[in-house]
């Protein structure tokens, strides 16, 4: 087997990732002797890797040797991805149909269009939900399709469509029964963030292409990276400030993330001689991303053996964390890999992170909230064109503001939302479910 920086890993640990560098390439090699094949499953499953595990197994004639006990779950995932896959692009077809009709320009974000366009197999991580974003413009006209689709606010923990329009980044619908799901994006992040992300110049640069069929706007390249590695981050947050550490390999197995990574990294592989670099580190630095794209890449780099020009990494800084928001982070991942080598985690951070599915500005994000109010010569030019103190007061002002009214409309919406879940005689909880895993 090829020598990896994987050396400090469990052999289970060590192997998933070898399969996501192998994966279209297998050989009977790259299995090793005494795997403990419930662990590989367990792993697998947490990062959503049964059908890639299925078909790397498959190829070295190795699946039907596993236990029952790891097969029956891997086989059951990959069988559930496959239906996954299958409804949701009878449906994504539809929507597609309908929306050229109305003259929308949609494009597809991760899950089932990197299904198929990267990995050419729509079950190989079809997601939970059919992410789509529009021209801000035409989120309500999208809206309108769904209902026509009959997928509609039929989740009735959401809060009303204004709260999210107002603090979120995308309107989310739903089938009666609850089992497809859709998100209209016009953003890929909360507007209470550093990012300065172009989307109409994201869409304007977006190329006719087709999708299980149908009509659809292909982001660039450089675009469908930042995309990704948004959506990445905006969940891995602790990642620019452990980037250093050397258990980051498992550090992102315990969070459920390397598939996350291998789509930035098939996607730059996929499109290798024709990634224009210039143009994505120009992008990032005018959108605020410089620090996501150059930790993911740099993972991407050194664990899945990316081809990222050097030079791309070294314009793409990453700065220190200031000491509290490190303590922070280090806590956070020491919980999940506490979690994941089966030790007792923290009781304090397990109700946080509990906590992060509950609300629309989780509270390990909480640590933004200084950045964005004090955030910079950086930022405050990407965002006004200039730079001075008088502009980073306007700034303040203004995010005092902006804070204040999501706390107004938090508060309002929330109440609105018990009442009518106590009317249709449904949990009142705040820590319901609000979103699907993407």
């Amino acid at each position: 087997m090829k020598t990896t920086p994987f050396h400090d890993l469990t052999a289970e640990e060590a192997f998933l990732w070898h399969c996501a560098l192998a994966w279209r390439t297998p050989t009977p090699e790259l299995i090793p002797v005494g795997l403990n094949w419930q662990r590989v499953a367990a792993m697998g499953q947490f990062n959503r890797m049964e059908t890639l595990l299925c078909r790397v197994l498959t190829a070295v004639h190795h699946l039907d040797t596993l236990p029952a006990a790891a097969l029956a779950p891997l086989q059951t995932g990959a069988a559930k991805f496959a239906q996954n896959a299958a409804i949701m692009g009878d449906s994504l077809h539809d929507y597609l149909r309908h929306a050229a009709e109305r003259g929308i320009e949609t494009a597809v974000l991760k899950g089932l269009s990197v299904s198929i366009n990267t990995y050419g197999d729509p079950a190989m991580r079809p997601g939970g939900d059919i992410d789509i974003l529009v021209r801000q413009k035409d989120v309500v006209a999208s809206l309108e399709i769904l209902d026509v689709m009959e997928i509609g606010q039929n989740w009735p923990n959401l809060m009303d469509d204004r709260y999210y329009e107002r603090h979120h980044l995308h309107q989310q619908r739903c089938t009666p029964d609850l089992k497809l799901w859709y998100e209209i994006h016009w953003a890929l992040d909360h507007p209470l963030t550093r990012l300065t992300i172009d989307y109409e110049g994201m869409m304007d640069r977006a190329t006719a292409g087709t999708l299980l069929g149908a009509p659809v706007h292909d982001l660039s390249v450089a675009d469908n990276l930042i995309a990704l590695t948004v959506h990445l981050v905006k969940h891995a947050v602790y990642l620019p400030a452990v980037l250093h550490r050397p258990d980051l390999a498992r550090i992102i197995l315990a969070d459920g993330m390397l598939m996350y990574f291998l789509d930035v990294a098939e996607l730059i592989k996929q499109h290798e001689k024709d990634v224009d670099w210039q143009q994505l580190v120009t992008l990032c630095r005018a959108y605020g991303t410089v620090e996501m794209m150059g930790a993911v890449l740099t993972v991407c780099r050194q664990l899945l053996e990316t081809p990222v020009p050097e030079w791309v990494i070294a314009a793409l800084p990453i700065l220190p964390a200031n000491r509290i928001k490190q303590v922070v982070m280090d806590k956070l991942v020491a919980h999940e890999t506490a979690v994941h080598l089966g030790q007792q985690p923290s009781r304090l951070w397990n109700f946080l992170l509990i906590t992060n599915g509950a609300f629309i500005l989780r509270p390990i994000r909480l640590l933004d909230l200084s950045e964005y109010l004090f955030p910079g010569r950086d930022y405050l030019q990407r965002r006004y064109g200039a730079g001075g103190a008088a502009t980073a007061v306007r700034h303040f002002l203004r995010a005092l503001w902006q804070y204040g009214r999501v706390g107004i409309d938090t508060v309002y919406f929330t109440w609105e939302r018990y009442w009518r879940l106590r009317r249709l005689n449904y949990s009142t909880s705040l820590f319901n479910r609000l979103e699907v895993e993407a």
